[in-house]
């Protein structure tokens, strides 16, 4: 869901070549999206129901500007498969927050600017200190799970307002 919201979003401000977008996570892969996902995003004019899970990859993480996680157990991951991906890599909400808390220079390119957001980070600080998460939806009523999906919606929105005010350059 997050990847279809940022790839909507940042389609909308850039165009449709600006970002690339990529999904990944580390359970099985070529698994469909839960149907109450489908049916959240179809709401939104968003259809993800062809999608189907790939594998986080060194490669890929390597290959990112930004990585936006769910979970801090996700960050860690990645973290385990790429070390240099570290700075690059935050939850979504820790993204949100760090991107309003930090003044970072307009001037610099979106990888730069990212690294600038958690050059205060360590790992051990990481694993130890409070980091805010998504809150997962899955096999929430369907009232629960749509507020969770309104709150990732925003958290979203604010990510590509950042995003894209760095990659109009």
């Amino acid at each position: 869901m997050m990847a279809a919201l940022l790839q909507s979003l940042l389609r909308d401000r850039l165009g449709p070549d600006a970002v690339e977008i990529r999904s990944s996570g580390f359970g099985p892969a070529g698994m469909p999206p839960i149907e109450d996902a489908v049916e959240a995003m179809r709401r939104r004019g968003l259809d993800i129901s062809e999608h189907r899970s790939t594998s986080t990859t060194a490669a890929l993480v390597d290959a990112a500007d930004l990585v936006l996680t769910a979970e801090r157990a996700h960050v860690v991951k990645v973290a385990a498969l790429s070390p240099a991906a570290f700075e690059r890599t935050m939850t979504l909400p820790e993204f949100v927050a760090a991107t309003a808390a930090s003044p970072v220079d307009a001037d610099a390119d979106l990888r730069s600017a990212v690294v600038a957001l958690t050059s205060h980070r360590t790992a051990s600080g990481y694993l130890r200190d409070p980091v805010a998460e998504v809150a997962d939806p899955t096999g929430s009523a369907p009232r629960t799970f749509e507020a969770a999906v309104t709150l990732i919606e925003q958290q979203c929105r604010d990510a590509a307002t950042w995003v894209a005010a760095r990659s109009r350059r």
